[in-house]
């Protein structure tokens, strides 16, 4: 009696041992991640707004207070990304625009996604779910340094360091606690109501932070095929062939009623864009392994052809990682072959029929590195085990080989902030990638011109003209440029060439007006100016610079009139209220 009393005894001791060291992994493993984001992306936090940050953040009234967001129908706009704005309306409240706390909220929000990533990569690595005994041994390393993998991976830097883009890693965080409370919901026997509650809620929160979250029916479905099994260890086929069933309807349903959404400024049709994935796929697995050539704007041709070879070769690509999921799935290696349907699943909304104007962008790509992390630590293992056959050495070298691995990641991710510093930085970069793009082209001639360097601004805005002399802004931009050299002749070129292509643009109707100002042509400057207003009420130039003519030309009265609505636009405005004042003075009045 008393020998089984010990032996019960030392059963409870080991227990509680390995209790305890299953909290201690997960506190350093938590710790390592956050850790690791802290150093890896500290370097990033007084990096200036970039690209769309103009646009959501310095340009976005919805942030400068909390009143849109007490509007039921602002949060149900799916295209508002409430989540995500009402995070950047806490950073302006507690910050006005100051980037460092942007930057610091964006690091935050990828931590918890990098932690959540190590909490569901445990749930797929649970013995009832993985029956593998190499990969259930080997449980602990695989989950950290998928973990880790996902904090540091270069090519998180465009949904980390790109402040607007945390509406990828918000949608993501929202993402990932949806799968893992379906998880808890399908597996536990007690609390299903409040589970599948919780579920509903982060995925509509992470659907209302980005829409790429419709692909969460996909990995619920890889969940019930790989890992979900009833008591007896088997897969519900009837529940998996109803899920997989419905979204095939849904598919089909929304071809031929032509519901799928488009993206208003995609100019490509749904075959073109289509094709053009065949491209792109490739390109993104080739990152994700060697993370070479990262690009804000990929020079993505749209093909004409699916037999160009690019698209032909992209396409035997995608059927041969398919049949090697297959393969590896039949032949016991559950989780690798979940690593590459996992790829294909969270990419599938932004890489197949639902055209966007961006046909690559790597943001897309920050839910699919969870499946790399996961697949990168059990192949070095898998790749070990042939060289070394003990136990402990095996896992010493694993260990080694992924923190060199991982060290190598954050070494880049480092660099890559680096070029995410300042527009300049990021432009310079990806003109020298894309030199055949307009995009690029203009925008560091936009980052020229702004730092100072007018004569290389022209360069670079000469080479988009050659690439696309249809933009009107363009014409507008290399004529302000012009301008600033005091060539009128070839400034009044380029704003005529701008006023042919959109006859009603404000601002190249002021700069037109400008040039006839200084040329004496009161008349068609007045026109110009007048024309201008018309069009854009608000616009202070041409109503500023209208004043001025009137005052050249000697009509004071008209001219005050002018000043004093600027002054109403613009109170601070000093040019106006200085010849304000010598008006008033002129004419022996004081009407402030």
């Amino acid at each position: 009696m008393g020998k089984k009393k010990k032996d019960y005894n030392k059963i409870l001791v080991k227990a509680d041992e390995k209790e305890r060291f299953v909290q201690h992994f997960n506190i350093l493993s938590i710790s390592l991640i956050i850790i690791s984001v802290i150093i890896t992306y500290s370097n990033s936090f007084s990096n200036s707004f970039q690209f769309d940050d103009v646009h959501f953040i310095l340009q976005n009234r919805n942030i400068l207070d909390f009143s849109r967001f007490t509007e039921p129908g602002f949060w149900f706009d799916f295209i508002n990304r409430a989540p995500a704005q009402l995070t950047l309306a806490l950073n302006y409240s507690i910050g006005g625009y100051n980037v460092f706390g942007y930057h610091v909220v964006n690091a935050i929000i990828h931590i918890f996604a990098s932690v959540l990533v190590f909490v569901f990569t445990g749930i797929l690595l649970n013995p009832a779910a993985v029956s593998n005994k190499f990969t259930t041994d080997n449980k602990k390393i695989i989950q950290m340094f998928a973990a880790l993998i996902f904090a540091v991976h270069p090519l998180q830097t465009e949904a980390v360091t790109y402040v607007v883009q945390r509406m990828e890693s918000l949608s993501f965080v929202f993402y990932l606690a949806a799968l893992i409370f379906y998880y808890r919901f399908r597996i536990d026997k007690t609390g299903k109501f409040v589970k599948i509650f919780l579920f509903i809620i982060a995925a509509v929160l992470s659907v209302m932070t980005k829409q790429t979250a419709y692909t969460l029916p996909l990995t619920v479905l890889l969940l019930e095929v790989y890992f979900i099994r009833d008591s007896k260890g088997l897969m519900n086929r009837k529940f998996v062939m109803l899920l997989f069933s419905g979204l095939i309807l849904a598919l089909l349903i929304g071809l031929s009623a032509d519901l799928l959404p488009k993206e208003y400024l995609s100019d490509t049709t749904r075959l073109q864009y289509l094709l053009a994935q065949l491209k792109v796929i490739p390109k993104y697995a080739l990152l994700l392994f060697v993370p070479y050539g990262q690009n804000i704007d990929h020079d993505i041709k749209v093909p004409e052809s699916f037999f160009e070879p690019a698209v032909f070769s992209g396409f035997i690509f995608i059927i041969l990682l398919m049949f090697a999921s297959i393969l590896l799935y039949k032949k016991g290696h559950k989780l690798l072959s979940f690593c590459i349907m996992w790829f294909f699943a969270v990419i599938s909304l932004r890489s197949s029929i639902l055209p966007i104007s961006d046909l690559m962008s790597e943001h897309r790509l920050y839910p699919a590195i969870l499946g790399f992390g996961l697949a990168v630590p059990v192949l070095v293992i898998k790749i070990v085990r042939r060289a070394v056959k003990e136990k402990k050495m095996l896992i010493n070298v694993s260990v080694t080989v992924l923190i060199l691995l991982t060290s190598a990641c954050s070494y880049l991710t480092v660099n890559r902030n680096y070029v995410w510093k300042d527009e300049l930085s990021l432009w310079k970069d990806s003109v020298e990638k894309s030199p055949d793009k307009f995009r690029p082209n203009y925008n560091v001639a936009e980052a020229y011109k702004k730092a100072g360097y007018p004569d290389i601004a022209l360069s670079y805005y000469q080479n988009a003209y050659l690439i696309n002399p249809h933009s009107y802004g363009l014409c507008n931009n290399i004529g302000n440029i012009y301008s600033g050299k005091n060539k009128w002749d070839e400034a009044e070129k380029y704003y005529n060439e701008a006023l042919n292509l959109k006859p009603d643009y404000p601002k190249a109707l002021n700069n037109l007006a400008n040039i006839y100002l200084r040329k004496k042509n009161f008349m068609s400057a007045e026109k110009l100016y007048i024309k201008a207003i018309d069009e854009d009420p608000r616009f202070v130039d041409p109503i500023l610079n209208l004043g001025h003519l009137y005052y050249m030309t000697g009509h004071y009265e008209q001219a005050a009139e002018n000043y004093k609505k600027v002054l109403n636009l613009d109170p601070e405005n000093v040019a106006a209220q200085n010849n304000l004042k010598i008006i008033e003075s002129r004419s022996g009045t004081n009407d402030k």
